[in-house]
């Protein structure tokens, strides 16, 4: 898992820019990374070196000082034919979208492996991490959370006091920071039964959820492109490890992980090792 070393965006932009003109907003300004607020959602522009967002691109730390120096919440940012333009107080600063080198941020669907996945060294791995995983997630976890989390690894409940709907509507929005724990669970479990080609009525349940309960404009965005089947770059990362045998490569990777934000990254993995338990259990 290496930093991306190059000016870069995320295949998922595509979608966004169907339109030549687009009019939006800075929603967000951080020390490191900012968004934009335009109607279809917002775009995350990072600096390169950080993992690529499935909503957003990454310049040079040059360009983004430039940015962070001038730009305040609310400035005008427009897209025009493949570039964005900041108005700021001071000039306008020109980011050449269009000649940014686009990556494949989309899920790829693995076969089931049945057994196999049991078997394997990644299945295992997980399966020894989750009670730390669990133990350090940024989620309160009170015993009707516990509960849902417990039901969501097991798909052959035949009596479930909390059916998905009840549990999607305790996890989305739940937690404090710009992505609450409870829906950085979400996204990694969803990611992980999506992996495996099992969410599809899962997704459905997902975002018919999501149009009844708020959560963070950021959250939102990732569930866009979530559900839409494109997912952070350094995440994605775990879909090459799943064949991986080498043990202290997967545990390196999932320390890396967790250092990604406060408690995203644990929280997101948690979820992710709760949606193989299903995958796992369902095709056993």
């Amino acid at each position: 898992m290496s930093a991306i070393k190059r000016e870069t965006k995320s295949n998922f932009l595509s979608l966004y820019f169907k339109n030549s003109l687009q009019m939006g907003s800075i929603h967000t300004l951080f020390e490191n990374s900012l968004n934009v607020q335009f109607p279809f959602g917002l775009i995350h522009i990072g600096q390169i070196g950080m993992p690529l967002s499935p909503f957003g691109c990454l310049i040079s730390t040059k360009e983004y000082r430039q940015l962070h120096d001038q730009c305040q919440p609310g400035d005008l940012v427009r897209y025009k034919q493949g570039n964005l333009y900041f108005y700021t107080q001071k000039n306008v600063i020109k980011v050449e979208l269009d000649i940014f080198e686009e990556v494949d941020l989309s899920i790829p669907e693995l076969k089931p492996l049945s057994s196999k996945l049991e078997k394997s060294v990644f299945y295992q791995v997980f399966v020894e991490t989750l009670f730390s995983l669990s133990v350090e997630t940024g989620l309160p976890l009170n015993d009707t959370i516990k509960e849902g989390l417990k039901i969501l690894a097991e798909p052959n409940r035949n009596e479930k006091r909390l059916s998905d709907e009840d549990i999607i509507g305790i996890l989305i929005g739940r937690g404090i920071g710009l992505t609450p724990s409870g829906d950085d669970i979400l996204i990694g479990y969803t990611f992980a039964r999506m992996l495996f080609q099992e969410a599809d009525e899962w997704k459905e349940k997902v975002a018919a959820a999501l149009q009844e309960k708020k959560t963070t404009a950021i959250s939102e965005a990732y569930f866009s492109a979530l559900l839409k089947g494109y997912i952070n770059e350094n995440f994605l990362y775990l879909a090459q490890l799943v064949t991986e045998t080498d043990r202290k490569k997967i545990l390196d990777t999932i320390q890396r992980l967790k250092r990604f934000g406060h408690t995203s990254g644990t929280d997101t993995l948690y979820g992710f090792a709760l949606g193989l338990h299903y995958v796992q259990k369902k095709e056993r």
